[in-house]
């Protein structure tokens, strides 16, 4: 009871706080920015966009890629390049000062924290108006610049071009980058090392490192699905480890079970299992579902109607939706298992996300799998399982794995942080979701005592309010956010050359305490090897300014999210409908 009062109390405070004065004074929120002279804002105070609540800035000027300077002596002589840089930078400048702000209007003029808009255009060095002293700024901005440190990055081909080449003056939605920026990812114009040479050539090898997507040893692949080279979803079976599991199901003889949290738009998988049930395989199958007999993948129903057998986790007491069944396992003739981080979808298999997928030649795992299955398949999910006995098994001679499931195992609390608690030299997290308490008390302890520590998180969840990579930075740990299109969404621990734990857990509340998921403790050092040499190739793929900040979900500065036909930040905005693409 004392909580909710608390509750209330910041909710009310935040109303008399925040939208009262809005509501009363002169404040408006900036909704458009179509470039740094027209603004559009919520004279209505409705939130929501109107074609007729545009402000205009009069009487100062900006530099963009077809301005006719003709009548500015000080600025008539300025390059394509300079005028191109010029461009950019004005309205990145214009964005940084007013996206998502709220704003006064006085005088007709917007005043931001009681300073004019126009000033502080002024201020930057890259606007001017009708005076020589104006103009003189703009001349001493242009000196300042070493132009040879940057490129312009073509935001739809990925391609990137030096300033000075007649192709870069092509490109419509465009950002511009510092070589040292560069990776593997960017993709050199041709012409332009043709028109620029050595500039271009030189920067052609930044971090041109690679990462094989498959690591074998006697009973265990892993296959590692790549966010940097697929830009876009696909129904396509064209990863390693979308064409293992076809193999898999293909040559599945007498039993196939399935725990997955749905199946959406991959026909390759779906007619595979098709296939098996009509050869006489039997199928059974356990999916998530809410309360409403509503899975999140659309093809799921169908798949149900097919195999017939399966069961789901619709009937349990959600308190409020809170738990799911977020398995992703696999097991064939009781013999094989599938699992890992990797949904079965479009996003997911293909390789658009990040993921880590685990195939396991034992008879002794696929039998755990398959007590935990029989629970679910018998309609126990969640906290109404029955934890059961696990043991290390060996894989082979140097190979050990320790099964988990969530909740019944508190894989977190009595698993990875004893494993963290351990470290020597070094833990790698590329993380999806984090958000345990617990587990960053134990990292900072870690990172005290002198272990090298570095996490990867998922821009997405970068920005919600619930992650707490924040805390970490703060205790001086390292934490990039990936500027990718696809979800970073692997769940993996790597310690000193030793130890590699993987899942479907997210490191959160619900993970551990409520969901139905399952872990891997593997103890191997070239597979952990291999996972360190994978994480470090996404690590360098980041650039390190995202150490300092985490850049948004859609934009220009996550790679290819601006045009994958995907709402990478759940705000309903797709691509270039998204504020963060709007302005270069």
């Amino acid at each position: 009871m004392k909580k909710f009062f608390v509750v209330l109390f910041v909710i009310c405070f935040t109303i008399l706080t925040f939208y009262i004065p809005y509501y009363k004074n002169n404040y408006y929120k900036v909704l458009k920015i179509v470039s740094p002279a027209e603004i559009y804002v919520d004279y209505n105070k409705n939130f929501i966009f109107d074609e007729t609540e545009p402000i205009k800035i009069n009487n100062i000027y900006y530099i963009d890629r077809n301005t006719d300077l003709s009548k500015y002596p000080l600025l008539k002589d300025l390059s394509e390049k300079e005028k191109l840089f010029l461009d950019y930078n004005a309205r990145k400048t214009a964005k940084n000062l007013l996206n998502n702000k709220f704003v006064k209007i006085k005088d007709n003029n917007i005043v931001i924290k009681n300073e004019k808009y126009v000033n502080l255009l002024m201020n930057s060095g890259l606007f001017f108006d009708e005076t020589e002293n104006s103009q003189r700024n703009i001349i001493k901005t242009v000196k300042q610049i070493n132009f040879d440190n940057y490129v312009l990055y073509n935001i739809r081909s990925r391609k990137y071009h030096s300033l000075d080449c007649p192709e870069a003056y092509k490109v419509k939605n465009y950002k511009i980058i510092k070589k040292s920026d560069l990776n593997e990812n960017f993709i050199p114009c041709r012409n332009c090392i043709l028109h620029s040479g050595e500039n271009i050539k030189q920067t052609d090898n930044v971090n041109r490192n690679n990462i094989q997507e498959i690591f074998e040893l006697e009973n265990i692949k892993i296959y590692f699905l790549d966010l940097n080279k697929i830009m876009k979803p696909s129904y396509k079976c064209q990863t390693q480890a979308c064409i293992a599991l076809k193999k898999e199901i293909d040559n599945t003889q007498n039993t196939l079970d399935i725990a997955i949290y749905g199946i959406d738009n991959q026909p390759e998988i779906f007619n595979s299992i098709v296939n098996a049930k009509k050869r006489g395989v039997k199928i059974r199958a356990v999916f998530d579902y809410d309360k409403n007999n509503f899975n999140y993948y659309k093809d799921t129903e169908k798949l149900q109607k097919i195999i017939g057998s399966y069961n789901t986790d619709k009937e349990y007491d959600h308190n409020n939706r809170s738990a799911i069944m977020h398995n992703k396992f696999f097991i064939f003739d009781n013999k094989k298992v599938f699992t890992g981080s990797t949904n079965i979808t479009s996003t997911g298999i293909t390789g658009f996300n990040e993921n880590l997928s685990v195939l396991i030649n034992s008879v002794q795992t696929a039998e755990i799998f398959k007590k935990e299955f029989e629970q679910m398949y018998n309609g126990k999910f969640h906290t109404e399982k029955c934890s059961f006995p696990k043991k290390e098994i060996s894989i082979n001679k140097n190979t050990k794995i320790k099964v988990l499931f969530s909740p019944q195992d508190k894989i977190i609390t009595e698993s990875i942080i004893p494993h963290i608690s351990k470290a020597k030299e070094y833990i790698y997290i590329p993380i999806f979701f984090i958000t345990k308490k617990e587990l960053i008390t134990a990292l900072t302890d870690a990172h005290k005592r002198g272990v090298e520590i570095k996490v990867i998180n998922d821009a997405t969840n970068a920005h919600t309010k619930y992650s707490i990579h924040k805390e970490l930075r703060n205790a001086g740990i390292k934490v990039k956010t990936e500027n990718y299109a696809g979800k970073l969404h692997s769940k993996t621990v790597i310690i000193d050359d030793e130890y590699s734990i993987i899942g479907s857990m997210n490191f959160s509340n619900n993970g551990e305490k409520r969901n139905d998921e399952n872990v891997l403790i593997i103890r191997n050092k070239e597979i952990t090897k291999y996972l360190k040499q994978v994480f470090l190739y996404l690590w360098n793929k980041i650039p390190d300014k995202y150490e300092k900040y985490d850049p948004k979900a859609e934009s220009t500065e996550s790679i290819g999210s601006c045009y994958d036909n995907i709402d990478n930040d759940y705000d309903d905005k797709t691509d270039m409908q998204d504020e963060g693409c709007l302005i270069h």
